[in-house]
């Protein structure tokens, strides 16, 4: 156990991968077949045991083998950090679905604000508790792990873009046995994985520009960052139903590309310096709730 210990700290980023992607997999490849609908909304079972046991286990895991229990109570903090100025939070929760709505809109016209089956009262309260369940059982965990553990550990080290873009990499490859998942095991599938692989690194890299900049703004909340991310997640899984009357391929697009545009404009107009540096510890830079 002390050998083990040892080699995980000596080589943490790698542990973590091991156990985050390893882990992942593992889980799909056992539950994904079953097929059992556990969840409502057909959230994915395999989901919450790869973001649970996977990531955000080794998170805390390969924290304690590195700096003990200062450091595993330095990111349970983060992960749970709440005291952060409204705007925040507004952004967070507000900013994709507001955004893709108003691309809809422009797109599609009136017909993006017809009232959709059952009413709006009925389809956002699905919207509200996808949200939550995607919250608590995904994304949280989730970004205890890529925000919490790696990206924290790395943030000192490269600048904003190569932060997010080395960030990005194993965050894709994560996500590949999802891929499998949906589409199957068969060598058509392995043949297409790397076009896969090569579009969700694109897209997420522009998703992490957005976090990286989010989690420097906040002071370092984990718990902001998983908003932003279950907020995406619970809108594109179902508020984009509701005002887009297309394909999942349109609905993706507009989607994906309110998050590329708004990573765009950022990182023009700081010149790629999105994300200052902060002193661990230091509060967020506004008057906390």
């Amino acid at each position: 156990m002390a050998t083990l210990r040892h080699a995980v700290a000596r080589h943490p980023v790698a542990a973590f991968l091991l156990m985050g992607i390893g882990g992942y997999a593992v889980a799909v490849l056992i539950l994904a077949p079953l097929g059992a609908e556990v969840l409502p909304f057909d959230l994915p079972l395999y989901g919450v045991f790869g973001g649970v046991i996977g990531v955000g286990f080794a998170a805390f895991l390969v924290t304690a083998a590195t700096d003990g229990r200062t450091g595993v109570d330095d990111l349970a903090r983060r992960s749970v950090r709440w005291r952060v100025s409204v705007r925040w939070y507004a952004v967070a929760l507000f900013g994709v679905p507001v955004a893709a709505t108003l691309v809809a809109v422009g797109i599609y016209g009136r017909e993006a604000l017809q009232s959709p089956f059952g009413g709006w009262p009925r389809a956002l309260g699905a919207v509200l508790v996808v949200f939550i369940l995607q919250l608590i059982l995904f994304q949280l965990p989730e970004e205890i792990g890529w925000t919490g553990f790696l990206q924290d550990r790395w943030q000192d080290r490269y600048r904003p873009l190569k932060l997010s873009a080395l960030v990005a990499l194993p965050w894709a490859v994560w996500h590949l046995p999802d891929f499998f998942a949906d589409e199957g095991f068969g060598l058509e599938q392995i043949a297409l994985a790397p076009i896969f692989l090569v579009f969700e690194f694109v897209s997420l890299f522009f998703a992490r520009v957005l976090i990286v900049w989010l989690y420097a703004m906040t002071g370092h909340s984990v718990l902001l960052v998983a908003i932003f991310h279950a907020s995406f997640d619970a809108s594109i899984g179902e508020l984009s139903f509701d005002i887009i009357p297309g394909s999942d391929e349109v609905r993706l697009l507009i989607f994906t590309g309110v998050i590329v545009v708004a990573a765009s404009v950022l990182i023009v107009a700081t010149r790629g310096q999105f994300a200052h540096r902060r002193v661990r510890g230091d509060q967020p830079d506004a008057v906390a709730i």
